[in-house]
C-alpha cells in the first residue's frame, strides 16, 4: 500500500512540475493535456486518475502553496510575529529565493491578482486567528482593516520582488518588511 501511495504522489508531482515548466514557456490557455502528458511522461489514464482537467492541476498547485504556508506558520502565533516578524519574513524570502523560477512560473500561471488575493485572504485569516493580537489592534473591525493592509502590502512586496527581480537580498527585503510591520503595529499601541 505504501508503495502505491508513493507512485500516486510521484505521478501527481510529475504532472504539476510539467505544468509549471510548460506555463513558463506559454500562457495557460494555450496548454493542452496532450502536451502535458508528453512533458510529464505519463499516460492519459494516469492524468485523469488524479485530475479532472488542467484547471484542476492549477488549483492543486495553489492548494499546495497554502498547505506549505500552513506548515511554515503552524507553530507561530501572530502576536509573536507582531513583535519580531523578521525570522518569518526571512524564511518566506529564502523559500521564494530557493524556488525563484517555480515561484515566477506559479505567479505567471495563476493570474497574479487571483493568487495575490488568495494569499492575502490566507494571511488575513492567520492574523485574525490570534485573539490577543485582535484585541491589541483595537477589536475585530480595526484588526480586519489592519490585517488586510498588512497582508496586501507584504504579499505585494514579495510578488514584486519575485516578478521584477529587485536586486536586493532575502535578508534586505525581510529586514525592510519587518521594520515596516513593527513600526506600523507600534502606532496602534500609542492610541
Amino acid at each position: 500500500m505504501g508503495g502505491n501511495n508513493r507512485m500516486v504522489e510521484k505521478s501527481k508531482k510529475a504532472i504539476k512540475d510539467a505544468l509549471l515548466e510548460i506555463m513558463y514557456e506559454k500562457d495557460f490557455k494555450h496548454i493542452t493535456v496532450n502536451e502535458l502528458l508528453k512533458r510529464a511522461n505519463i499516460s492519459r489514464g494516469t492524468f485523469y486518475a488524479h485530475f479532472s482537467n488542467l484547471d484542476d492541476v492549477r488549483h492543486q498547485l495553489i492548494d499546495d502553496l497554502f498547505a506549505h504556508a500552513d506548515y511554515l506558520f503552524g507553530d507561530k502565533k501572530p502576536i509573536d510575529l507582531s513583535r519580531d516578524p523578521y525570522p518569518v519574513m526571512l524564511m518566506a524570502a529564502d523559500m521564494m529565493l530557493e524556488s525563484r523560477d517555480p515561484a515566477k512560473r506559479l505567479f505567471k500561471f495563476v493570474s497574479v491578482y487571483s493568487l495575490g488575493t488568495n494569499l492575502k485572504t490566507w494571511l488575513t485569516k492567520y492574523i485574525l486567528s490570534d485573539e490577543e493580537l485582535v484585541q491589541k489592534l483595537g477589536g475585530e473591525e480595526s484588526a480586519t482593516i489592519a490585517a488586510r493592509f498588512i497582508a496586501g502590502g507584504v504579499m505585494h512586496a514579495y510578488n514584486l520582488w519575485i516578478q521584477e527581480d529587485f536586486p536586493v537580498s532575502a535578508e534586505f527585503i525581510a529586514q525592510t518588511l519587518s521594520k515596516i510591520l513593527v513600526g506600523g503595529l507600534r502606532a496602534f499601541e500609542e492610541n
